[in-house]
C-alpha cells in the first residue's frame, strides 16, 4: 500500500506545476516583448543623452554666469565639474556626415556644444586675468550658443517622440494577443493553485493566524506579548520558535534605536547650528564686501582732491591722492581675514586725514594707543566703520563739530578697542535694539554703511563668539562702543 504524499510534497508538485505554467508565461511574454525593449532601448538612451546635455547646458551656464558675477570658486569649481560633464557626453554624439536627419542633428549638435565649451573656458579664463571686455564678449557668445544648441535639442527631441510613438503603433496590434494569452495562463495557474491550497488551508492557516495575531501586536507597539503554545506541523514550529526570538531581538534592538535616535538628534542640532553659524559669517562678509566704502564720502573726497590740484602744487595733492588710494586698498581686501592693531589703527589715520580734509577743523580726534596692543589680532575693518558711525550719525547735524576718540589698550586677558564721540547720542528704544541684534534701522546700516551692527555680528562670528560689543549712549551725551577681543589670538 502505497503511502500518501506528504504535505510538503504535495505542495512542492504543485507549485512546480505552477512554476512551470508561469515560467510558460513568462517565457512567451519575454519573447514577445523583446522586439519592443531593444526598439524603445535605443530611444531612451538617446532621449537620457540628450536629456543630460541639456542639463550640462543650463548648469554650465547658470554656473559659469555666478563666477563672472561673483568671481566665487565655488561657482567656478561648479562650472569646471558642469562643464566636464557635457563634454563626456557630447563626445558620444554622433560626428560623422550619415544618411539620416536624426545623426546628422546629432553632428550639428556636438559642434555648438563644442563651440559653447570653448566661449564659455575663454570667458572663464578672462574673468580670471580681469579682461572685462573679452569675458563680457565671450559670455555673450555662450549665451547665444547655448539657445542655438537647446533649439537643436528641442528638434531631436521631438524627432525621438515621432519614433517612439511610431514603434509603439507597429507593436500595439501584438500587445492584445500578448495580454490574452498571458492571461489564460495565468488563470490557468490561478485554478490549479486554488483546488489544492484550499485542501490545505485549514491545517495551516489555524497556527499561522496565532503568529498573525502576534505580529499585529507588535505592529502596535506591543513588544511584550509571547506567542502561546502552538502545536502544529515541524515547519509551523520553528517558524512560531524563530517569531518568538524575533519578537525578544525587535524589543531589544527598539530599544537600543531609541537611544542611537536621542544621540543622532543632539548631533543633528549641533550640526544645524553650526551651519547656520557658517551662513551668519557668509552674510556679514557679502554685506561687507558690498559696502566697504561710503559712495558719497569718495565723491567728496575726490572732489576736494581734484580743487586742491588746481589750486596749489602737486605736493598736497599727492599726499591726497597717496591717502586715499592706501584706504581704498585696505577696505577692499577680504573682510574675514584678521589682521594687526596697527593695521586698523593705520587705516583709521588715513580716513582721519580725509576727513579733516573735507571737514577741516569742525571736528577734532584723538588716538590713544597701548603699545603692546598694537601686535594683537583682530577682525579687520572694526574701527573704521565706528569712526564713520560717530562723524555720520552722531556729530553730522552738530553746528558747533565735536571730538572723536579712539583708543586700544591691553585688558587683563583682553584686548580693547573704543571709539567715542561728543555727538547727539542714541535714543533709548534704538540702543535696546542694538544691544539685542535687531530692529531694521540699527545705527550705521540706514545709510549703506558697514553698520555698527554688521560690526558686532562680525566680532561674534569671527572670534567663535569670544568677542563682544559694548555700547554706552545717551540723548545728548554722546556715543562710547568698546570692543572686546581675547589677547591670545589665534582665533581668526
Amino acid at each position: 500500500m502505497r503511502r500518501p504524499a506528504s504535505l510538503r510534497g504535495k505542495m512542492v508538485a504543485v507549485t512546480l506545476s505552477m512554476l512551470a505554467i508561469v515560467g510558460a508565461a513568462t517565457l512567451y511574454t519575454g519573447f514577445a516583448t523583446a522586439a519592443l525593449a531593444r526598439s524603445l532601448g535605443l530611444l531612451f538612451e538617446r532621449n537620457q543623452l540628450i536629456e543630460e546635455i541639456r542639463s550640462g547646458l543650463s548648469l554650465s551656464a547658470q554656473a559659469l554666469s555666478g563666477y563672472l558675477t561673483s568671481r566665487s570658486p565655488d561657482y567656478l569649481a561648479a562650472y569646471e565639474g558642469a562643464a566636464e560633464l557635457l563634454a563626456q557626453r557630447s563626445a558620444a554624439l554622433n560626428r560623422e556626415v550619415r544618411a539620416d536627419e536624426a545623426l546628422l542633428l546629432q553632428r550639428e549638435l556636438a559642434g555648438l556644444v563644442d563651440r559653447y565649451l570653448l566661449d564659455a573656458g575663454a570667458a572663464a579664463s578672462a574673468k580670471a586675468e580681469g579682461r572685462i571686455a573679452v569675458y563680457s564678449d565671450r559670455f555673450e557668445s555662450t549665451l547665444r550658443g547655448a539657445e542655438l544648441a537647446n533649439l537643436i535639442v528641442e528638434r531631436i527631441e521631438r524627432r525621438n517622440l515621432a519614433a517612439s510613438i511610431e514603434a509603439y503603433t507597429g507593436l500595439e496590434p501584438r500587445i492584445g494577443a500578448i495580454v490574452a494569452t498571458n492571461a489564460a495562463l495565468v488563470l490557468a495557474a490561478l485554478i490549479m493553485a486554488f483546488t489544492v491550497f484550499v485542501r490545505y488551508a485549514w491545517a495551516i492557516t489555524e497556527p499561522l493566524s496565532a503568529l498573525a495575531e502576534s505580529a499585529r501586536a507588535i505592529g502596535r507597539g506591543d513588544y511584550d506579548r509571547e506567542l502561546p503554545p502552538i502545536e502544529a506541523a515541524e515547519e509551523i514550529a520553528t517558524v512560531a520558535s524563530a517569531f518568538e526570538n524575533m519578537r525578544r531581538s525587535v524589543r531589544a534592538a527598539f530599544d537600543e534605536l531609541k537611544s542611537k535616535a536621542e544621540i543622532e538628534r543632539r548631533l543633528m542640532e549641533e550640526d544645524l547650528r553650526l551651519v547656520e553659524m557658517d551662513r551668519r559669517l557668509k552674510d556679514a562678509e557679502l554685506l561687507a564686501l558690498q559696502a566697504q566704502i561710503n559712495p558719497h564720502f569718495l565723491f567728496n573726497t575726490l572732489a576736494a582732491g581734484m580743487q586742491l590740484a588746481m589750486a596749489e602744487g602737486a605736493e598736497r595733492s599727492g599726499n591726497f591722492m597717496e591717502k586715499l588710494s592706501g584706504f581704498i586698498r585696505y577696505a577692499l581686501k577680504s573682510p574675514s581675514r584678521s589682521v594687526l592693531v596697527s593695521d586698523e589703527l593705520e587705516c583709521v589715520e588715513r580716513y582721519v586725514w580725509l576727513l579733516r580734509l573735507r571737514f577741516g577743523e569742525r571736528y577734532s580726534f584723538s588716538v590713544e594707543a597701548d603699545p603692546e596692543a598694537l601686535s594683537a589680532e583682530t577682525p579687520a575693518l572694526v574701527l573704521q566703520p565706528l569712526v564713520e558711525n560717530a562723524v555720520t550719525h552722531g556729530l553730522h547735524d552738530l553746528e558747533e563739530g565735536g571730538a572723536v576718540r579712539v583708543r586700544v589698550a591691553c585688558a587683563g586677558s583682553e584686548v580693547l578697542l573704543e571709539v567715542s564721540d561728543t555727538g547727539v547720542g542714541i535714543a533709548r528704544a534704538e540702543l535696546e535694539a542694538l544691544r539685542a541684534g535687531g530692529g531694521e534701522a540699527a545705527r550705521g546700516e540706514r545709510e549703506g554703511g558697514i553698520g555698527l551692527r554688521n560690526v558686532m555680528r562680525r566680532v561674534a562670528l569671527a572670534t567663535g563668539g569670544l568677542g563682544r560689543v559694548e555700547i554706552e549712549s545717551a540723548p545728548g551725551e554722546g556715543t562710547t562702543v568698546r570692543v572686546r577681543l581675547p589677547a591670545a589670538g589665534g582665533w581668526a
